[in-house]
């Protein structure tokens, strides 16, 4: 039996019963692969089913305004993706009578939607034969064939790809990309369960007993600490959230005024509007207290906060800038109670700072 079949096998015996996977439903299985791009799927699970839940298909996706989308996309991150999938949607409905296409150039049509994402979808859904390749099927493959250059490398990228297309079950290229990704969160892992293993004799990193020395890996970038100073600016018992693009983080969603500090930031980290400015003035004459440490994948953050209860002069400064809408800093801005911080700074961030 060739080892694409007792791959199947295994997955159809061991996989995790995952909501996703319940039938082939194309949007449902689009908001899975997108969701579990930078999150693991114990995480994402229960904000997948409450988005499903509130978002069941294409049309209620495409029907949603982006600040609710955020909302229900509240704890994932990386929010680019949220307001990608609802433009995803508003495309298809739009384009495809709010149906996700089965060919690979229509799909890649989809704003958002890249290679990884489509190849998922298509060979899951409809069973095209497209190979899928993640981070977890990278380091199985790279055991399997001794794959010796660096995974992280796009040229490795390329030749990885040619193997998994040759790897490939032809028959059921779905099952078998999900066989590949399950193999290698709960088998393949960094540190290997080889006696688990449905493909163990013909691995060549087993075989040889190099298990701890693949996949070859780039040495991992060390996180640049940095200090987000969040500013509590208050009127009238309210306080101020925006949104614009001209800043370094959080370009999608509203979040209280922040400045970034650090030892030799990138000048991309500066915030340079005129609105920045006017936080710098305010910074020196405040007193700033921790709020605790937070981490995304290349940063090391400390979190910092300060109350400041706006006087005449600052309201006026504030407002004049607000108001003028800058082309360059594009803000936008409201004042909420601060009860509802959490729901209007849709980040876990927001949980660590004291209203």
């Amino acid at each position: 039996m060739a080892n694409q079949d007792k791959l199947l096998q295994w997955f159809y015996k061991n996989q995790r019963k995952l909501p996703f996977r319940e039938n082939k439903d194309p949007y449902k299985i689009w908001i899975s692969e997108v969701m579990l791009q930078q999150t693991r799927v114990a995480a994402m699970l229960p904000s997948y089913e409450k988005f499903i839940l509130r978002f069941p298909d294409i049309t209620s996706l495409a029907k949603s305004t982006e600040e609710e989308v955020i909302q229900y996309w509240k704890g994932l991150g990386y929010y680019s993706r949220a307001i990608n999938l609802r433009k995803g949607a508003v495309f298809l409905k739009e384009n495809f009578n709010s149906k996700f296409p089965d060919t690979l150039d229509e799909t890649l049509s989809i704003p958002g939607v890249g290679p990884y994402t489509a190849r998922a979808v298509l060979s899951i859904a409809y069973n095209k034969e497209f190979a899928v390749l993640d981070g977890n099927v990278k380091r199985v493959l790279a055991r399997y064939f001794l794959f010796k250059e660096n995974i992280s490398l796009p040229s490795s990228h390329k030749a990885l790809q040619e193997l998994a297309d040759t790897f490939l079950n032809s028959e059921n290229p779905g099952d078998h990309n999900q066989a590949m990704m399950e193999l290698g969160a709960m088998v393949c892992l960094q540190s290997p369960l080889c006696m688990l293993c449905p493909i163990q004799k013909g691995c060549l990193v087993f075989e040889n007993g190099k298990q701890s020395e693949f996949p070859v890996m780039g040495k991992e970038k060390t996180k640049l600490p940095i200090k987000l100073k969040f500013f509590f600016l208050e009127k009238d018992e309210r306080i101020l959230v925006v949104k614009y693009k001209h800043r370094r983080f959080f370009k999608t969603i509203f979040t209280l005024p922040f400045l970034i500090e650090g030892k030799k930031l990138p000048a991309s980290y500066e915030d340079n509007s005129d609105f920045g400015k006017l936080l710098q003035s305010m910074d020196e004459s405040l007193d700033w207290t921790k709020a605790g440490k937070h981490s995304i994948t290349h940063h090391d953050i400390e979190l910092q906060q300060a109350r400041l209860s706006l006087d005449n002069k600052n309201l006026e400064s504030l407002e004049k800038i607000l108001s003028s809408n800058i082309p360059s800093a594009e803000i936008e801005w409201k004042w909420i109670d601060g009860k509802d911080l959490k729901s209007e700074f849709p980040s876990s961030i927001a949980g660590k700072l004291q209203a």
